[in-house]
């Protein structure tokens, strides 16, 4: 039986190589430590997605063979943190895996996380070789072909999956499926949407086939009801529940009125990030004036892998007990510092509607 993949890779990954790669980074090293947990089996997920396709584990399997013998040996001792790794890796994993696949790869995991695209690109390319060093090393181990190397990553797709952040495997599926359908037919949604228009059509043309009166009839008749079917569908009130409530004006008169929008629900496939932290999570948040509003407690990502909502914990009256709120992640500012504000006030936040969390917001 094969060696755990995640399990071998993680005996390598010591703090003085995490520390390493936090520097040529460009990550803080607690960050880098978490964005390492998430992008090591989201690259071998990718993987084990390019084997299962035709001809997907001769080409990962060529690779491989074309990788020197002593990688492993080469990284840990000092090349992890070099830049020329960095680039070898991005364009090792790019002609492997193709460049926009690459590009969703970075995306989602970087907006998972909540840090920068160009940071999480490079520390992918950094983690490459070692992960190519990994799986060559156990494939001569264990005399594997490419089908055996397939299978042997297919296999371990359960626990790759399982070494994920909570949520991420999900919203990296969904990028997948909207990445590779781009030329593909129409979704659900989108055939919803044709509908008034093919049955616009088919009516004009059944009513030009006929000249009876009830033909004439349904020449005027069906393209209002058709109509009045589209103008249903655009106002149909969104899933999620968002209660207006105005701020007070700020103290600068330069500083235009804002209206911040608090949730008091969110759809069922936003996924919470956990308790991962990040570039927000277990953040303070003011307001212009400086006055600490509360804690990011959680922020909430689409499918497609956008940030979507912020969830602050903040204090009641007199320090009483708290409670949640949401408020859309587009509310976020960050002033010169690292400070995050919104444009609110302790009496608007206080006014708020408490957050309910949904079960699958808290995956």
């Amino acid at each position: 039986m094969a060696n755990s993949i995640i399990a071998t890779i993680s005996r390598f990954l010591t703090p003085e190589v995490v520390g390493r790669l936090a520097s040529a980074s460009g990550l803080d090293r607690s960050v880098a430590q978490t964005a390492v947990g998430a992008a090591v089996p989201s690259i071998l997920s990718a993987l084990a997605g390019l084997v299962a396709q035709p001809n997907g584990a001769r080409q990962l399997a060529d690779t491989l063979a074309q990788q020197p013998a002593d990688m492993l040996g080469s990284i840990t001792s000092g090349l992890t943190g070099s830049a020329l790794t960095g680039e070898k890796g991005t364009s090792l994993l790019s002609s492997l895996l193709g460049g926009g696949a690459l590009g969703v790869l970075t995306s989602t995991v970087s907006k998972f996380l909540g840090v920068g695209e160009g940071p999480m690109r490079t520390l992918m390319g950094l983690l490459t070789p070692l992960i190519m060093g990994v799986l060559g090393r156990e494939q001569s181990t264990a005399g594997l072909d490419a089908s055996g190397l397939a299978r042997m990553l297919i296999g371990q797709k359960n626990e790759i999956t399982a070494a994920m952040p909570a949520g991420l495997s999900r919203l990296l599926e969904a990028a997948s499926r909207q990445h590779e359908g781009i030329a593909s037919p129409p979704s659900p949604a989108r055939r919803t949407y044709d509908a008034p228009a093919a049955a616009y059509t088919a009516a004009m043309q059944r009513a030009r086939g006929n000249t009876s009166w009830g033909a004439r009839w349904a020449y005027w008749a069906l393209p209002l009801l058709v109509l009045a079917a589209l103008l249903s569908y655009l106002f149909t009130p969104e899933r999620e529940t968002v209660v207006p409530v105005a701020t007070s004006k700020p103290t600068s008169e330069s500083t235009r009125d804002v209206q911040a929008r608090f949730l008091m629900s969110a759809p069922e496939n936003w996924v919470s990030i956990g308790s991962a932290p990040n570039a927000y999570v277990n953040k303070e948040i003011y307001n212009r004036p400086g006055e600490q509003l509360g804690t990011i407690k959680d922020v909430l990502v689409r499918p497609d892998g956008q940030m979507a909502a912020a969830i602050i914990n903040v204090g009641r009256y007199l320090g009483i007990g708290e409670k949640e709120i949401a408020v859309p992640f587009s509310a976020l500012q960050r002033d010169g510092g690292q400070r995050i504000f919104i444009d609110a006030t302790k009496d608007s936040l206080q006014a708020a509607p408490t957050f309910v969390r949904r079960q699958s917001s808290k995956q």
